[in-house]
């Protein structure tokens, strides 16, 4: 089995003793009406799925048709998962979208495990990575906040020795309402789990440590995250 370069949600398998994908695109090509299967991918952390229709099918190839989102997601990505009969397992594709035709052509299929269920919540990328406050102690600098979850978020910083030796931090998270709206803001206790340097910053993981208060607000900023990345989708 190898993994996918920068793949959190899934990882090619080799044949898995079962039917192969050759055999299942040929049972494919005999069954009047196409079945519908269901289409996966990953837009900016968000899950997109929707089903989808075979148009037509031959011995490495399917061509098929979805909804707008779905398509949108599929050719920002190059790929998707698929999910649905004759397939024992998920399988990968390579995904082509024309969109003067709006029909995805799949070739280059493997087995795939879709692990997705590894993040316990959703998660969602910042736009335009907001500017948060951390701090431990008399300890204060500010960092990026890159990717949240309703348990954990991903800040750049640009000097691992601002952080010091300490291991709990309190955040604080501000994040403006469009229209005027007075802007979130949110202090929660985190531990800092994970340090990785990425070029000249460093990409610090915390896993917060909530009270009802934080996991309410962080919940709503998901929430509006996830509304704002299924919209650049659809427009």
């Amino acid at each position: 089995m190898s993994e996918i370069p920068d793949n959190y949600y899934f990882c090619l398998m080799g044949q898995t003793g079962g039917l192969s994908i050759e055999e299942g695109l040929l049972k494919l090509s005999g069954v009047v009406p196409r079945p519908v299967v269901q289409f996966l991918n990953y837009y900016k952390e968000v899950p997109v799925s929707a089903v989808a229709t075979i148009l037509t099918v031959d011995e490495n190839k399917l061509v098929c048709r979805t909804s707008e989102v779905q398509a949108r997601a599929i050719e920002f990505s190059g790929y998707t998962i698929i999910e649905g009969v004759p397939f024992p397992h998920h399988v990968y594709a390579n995904a082509h979208y024309d969109a003067d035709t709006g029909e995805i052509t799949l070739s280059g299929f493997n087995y795939a495990d879709v692990h997705s269920n590894r993040r316990t919540s959703v998660r969602v990328r910042m736009q335009v990575p907001p500017v948060i406050g951390v701090e431990a102690g008399a300890t204060k600098f500010n960092g990026r906040m890159m990717d949240l979850s309703l348990t954990s978020c991903a800040v750049t910083i640009p000097d691992r020795k601002l952080l010091e030796s300490f291991s709990f931090f309190y955040l604080t998270i501000t994040m403006p309402f469009p229209t005027n709206q007075t802007p979130v803001m949110t202090r929660v206790m985190a531990k800092l789990t994970q340090v990785h340097q990425q070029n000249r910053l460093f990409r610090c993981i915390f896993l917060f440590e909530h009270d009802k208060s934080s996991e309410d607000r962080i919940g709503a900023l998901i929430a509006r995250r996830q509304t704002e990345i299924i919209r650049e989708l659809s427009s």
